[in-house]
């Protein structure tokens, strides 16, 4: 009997995670894939410009701080230009909206989430997030208005408005908005992790380190027990 009830309860469990996956883009839509990079400075930096002049509007990256953007690697901005973008916050403060929550609920309903962490909080990271900004569309059955249906996103209807023009925009500036979304969303993928690099870096030289160890003990070993008949 309790195998039977085990055996329920992970069907259930598996069902429920099949569900969960489905539901993360609305209709089972396949998200558009990102191309970037998160070791790509220049992209990187492309990414950070337009965060700072689109979404900053409305978004905060409190966990970034200025002075991160000085000591990133992948960042690498001068104190100078750090000095500019930051105005009158502190260097060790993250990047906030000057959009106050109450004028937030007024505009849009909510209060529009700390994009730091976004690309690990939404199931398909960069790709998502590079989605959405280009999933903008008009609802086919006319329910959802203009600028708050949005293909990728979960139940299509979406508070954020359209912040790259991407609704109804001219066919030639579609390479130009795909390309500043895709650089704001390699951007959020570093930010959520702004040690991913080092970190990697730091585990090719473990495992060459383990696999040099394994192959010295390996031969102290064949040496130790040469002798030894078994």
């Amino acid at each position: 009997m309790k195998l039977k009830q085990l055996l329920v309860a992970v069907g259930a469990l598996s069902v429920l995670s099949f569900a969960q996956s489905a539901s993360a883009n609305e209709g089972g839509i396949e998200l558009k894939h990102a191309e970037i990079s998160v070791t790509d400075q220049a992209q990187i930096r492309r990414g950070l410009t337009v965060f700072t002049d689109v979404c900053m509007g409305c978004h905060s990256a409190t966990y970034v701080t200025y002075k991160g953007l000085i000591d990133y690697p992948e960042i690498g901005l001068t104190r100078e230009a750090v000095d500019e973008l930051r105005g009158d916050y502190a260097l060790t403060e993250g990047m906030r909206t000057d959009l106050s929550a109450e004028d937030a609920k007024g505009s849009y309903g909510k209060v529009p989430p700390d994009l730091s962490v976004i690309a690990y909080a939404r199931k398909g990271g960069a790709d998502y997030i590079y989605s959405v900004l280009t999933g903008f569309e008009h609802d086919p059955k006319g329910i959802i208005p203009d600028g708050n249906f949005n293909e990728y996103f979960p139940g299509h209807r979406i508070a954020m408005p359209d912040p790259m023009g991407w609704l109804d925009h001219d066919k030639e500036d579609t390479a130009q908005i795909e390309k500043d979304s895709q650089d704001v969303a390699a951007f959020l993928a570093f930010i959520a992790d702004p040690h991913q690099n080092q970190r990697r870096a730091i585990g090719c030289w473990v495992l060459g380190f383990l696999l040099l160890l394994t192959l010295v003990l390996w031969r102290l070993k064949v040496e130790v027990w040469k002798d030894v008949k078994h």
